[in-house]
């Protein structure tokens, strides 16, 4: 089933390849290019969204810093967290994909993240 995913990610190919992948799976995606604008997104989406994938490093807002943000407005969020160069950030318990990753490595982590699979009402 379709799954609802916020995706923040600055980098303009990895962003599209990600979209791409994801919405290859069937899932719904909001596109960001930063973290300021992910958080206007969620803010302004009125359903559920099922998982925030971040990258940590991005200009104006991090990922870290949107994670903060966006589990307070939405609780029961599912985050996945991506970064080329994660050294040095206090991560805690959150799933990080390393980039460059392999497009299944990708899509089974999702599908793990995303497991049972999402429910949403009609549209």
């Amino acid at each position: 089933m379709s799954c609802i995913i916020l995706l923040a990610e600055d980098e303009v190919v990895v962003r599209n390849i990600v979209r791409l992948l994801l919405q290859r799976d069937g899932h719904e995606v909001l596109v960001a290019t930063d973290g300021y604008e992910a958080l206007k997104l969620s803010r302004e989406y009125n359903g559920q969204i099922d998982l925030l994938l971040t990258d940590i490093g991005m200009p104006r807002m991090d990922g870290l810093a949107l994670v903060e943000q966006i589990v307070k407005d939405r609780p029961g969020i599912k985050i996945l967290l991506m970064s080329g160069n994660p050294v040095g950030c206090e991560l805690g318990e959150l799933p990080l994909l390393r980039k460059p990753f392999a497009n299944e490595v990708f899509r089974n982590k999702v599908r793990e993240l995303l497991d049972p699979p999402c429910i949403h009402g009609a549209s």
